[in-house]
């Protein structure tokens, strides 16, 4: 810094940060803007005890249900061999198939027990688990499951993604039985569908060789869509001889 002459002295940091510095041999102040950070005008609090974490209304739901029975539930859902206790308001204002039954006259909206013939417990039971949280980890062996009586309950959210985990499970032995469930299981399930088909065209020579009855089984279960899935195959080897 040649171009700074004279004795400088007593260095100080302004509030902006700026670098202030007077000189000895005359009365004058020089100012130089270096970039610096101004010091905060309080030392910082010291840090305090540590008090317990912060609560969310995901972890209290999700707490509400795992402590049942405590008492707070005012209905049981029957569903196999297992008994549900879960809070009526609940499962009116996050499930429109709860609401029509309890709101709607389907059932006996103060009735104490409500059942679910031929739902999965394993699957209703993560299926709860989203009525309550909004979120729930959905094992692949349980998807399907989860998916059908997600759609039969009218969860649309968790029925699709049911049917992402069941997408990302399909293999060259399962796709054949993925796409005839699919079918069968209607409009809710027709983006799944199609995909599946997809999957099926573009690897169609491994399905053979992992699963060589696949064919057959279309045949027999689906004439329809093993037509389709021909028609795709012949579609498919004409583009790539004339691409």
């Amino acid at each position: 810094m040649a171009h700074l002459e004279g004795t400088l002295q007593l260095p100080a940091i302004l509030p902006n940060g700026y670098l202030a510095l007077s000189k000895s041999d005359e009365p004058s102040l020089l100012v130089l803007d270096l970039g610096l950070k101004p010091a905060p005008l309080l030392p910082p609090a010291p840090p305090g005890p540590a008090g317990p974490p912060r609560r969310t209304l995901h972890a209290d739901m999700g707490a509400l249900l795992d402590a049942q029975p405590d008492g707070t539930a005012g209905l049981t859902l029957v569903v196999g061999d297992r008994r549900f206790p879960v809070h009526r308001a609940i499962l009116i204002a996050r499930c429109d198939y709860f609401r029509s039954q309890l709101e709607g006259g389907f059932a006996d909206g103060a009735a104490a027990e409500l059942s679910l013939p031929d739902a999965d417990p394993a699957a209703f039971e993560l299926l709860l688990h989203f009525v309550y949280t909004g979120t729930v980890d959905i094992p692949a062996a349980l998807a399907p499951a989860v998916a059908e009586l997600a759609d039969r309950l009218l969860l649309p959210e968790l029925c699709s993604g049911a049917q992402a985990v069941v997408l990302s499970g399909v293999s060259a032995e399962t796709v054949v039985g993925s796409l005839l469930w699919a079918e069968r299981l209607g409009a809710s399930f027709s983006g799944l569908l199609s995909l599946l088909k997809a999957c099926y065209l573009e690897h169609h020579e491994e399905v053979l060789e992992a699963a060589p009855d696949g064919l057959k089984r279309l045949s027999v279960e689906s004439p329809d869509l093993m037509v389709e899935l021909v028609g795709g195959l012949s579609c498919l080897a004409k583009r790539r001889r004339t691409a």
